[in-house]
């Protein structure tokens, strides 16, 4: 999502705030698919996915008068945030804890986004399969803070609150993630995840 559009999002969310329906529509068409992919890796149930990405919407319409002005970016995590208490809710409810992925696969999209990482490389496809393995391989909490760090684009606080974390905590998740990663990697490439880290610490 590039500035333009978080700024449209932006001006869609106070438009919100200030009573405008439409403005509602707008943010569930701009963030729909994001909420979708998201929640994907925390619920198997795509029924009840689709009730909760629903009822999100439907809480902020309902209580769109008591919402805070935010940035830009932080609209995102605002949704991701409410979805995931939300879908922790109803499974807790509902006795389906064992619908909670807990991050155990990981997905084809974020598969995919593992290119963005390489810069300016080309990757063999053997290499990005030692990659996707050694990924798969990781504890659960690390591949969810690489997750939210690179596929999911928030900051260090933003995964801290959202993984009941200190920030310091999510630096040693992230650190200690793409350091097994270079140790099981016998190839350059994995050089270019370090770098971008690194550059992004």
């Amino acid at each position: 999502m590039n500035s333009d559009q978080k700024d449209t999002h932006l001006t869609s969310w106070n438009r919100l705030r200030a009573g405008d329906n439409y403005a509602l529509g707008e943010l569930y068409d701009g963030y729909i698919q994001i909420l979708y992919k998201f929640g994907r890796r925390l619920c198997n149930d795509e029924e009840l996915l689709t009730d909760a990405i629903h009822d999100v919407f439907e809480d902020i319409w309902k209580y769109r008068a008591s919402l805070s002005e935010v940035e830009a970016s932080n609209i995102q995590f605002y949704l991701c945030k409410s979805l995931k208490t939300k879908l922790l809710k109803y499974l807790n409810r509902q006795s389906r804890h064992t619908q909670l992925s807990e991050f155990e696969e990981i997905n084809d999209d974020y598969i995919e986004s593992v290119d963005t990482w390489f810069v300016n490389q080309e990757t063999e496809s053997r290499q990005k399969y030692q990659l996707e393995k050694s990924i798969a391989q990781l504890p659960k909490r690390q591949q969810e803070a690489l997750l939210l760090r690179f596929y999911d684009n928030l900051s260090y606080d933003e995964i801290a609150e959202m993984m009941s974390l200190t920030r310091h905590s999510v630096y040693n998740l992230i650190y200690k993630a793409l350091g097994q990663l270079r140790d099981n990697l016998i190839f350059v490439a994995v050089f270019g995840v370090l770098n971008f880290f690194y550059k992004n610490f």
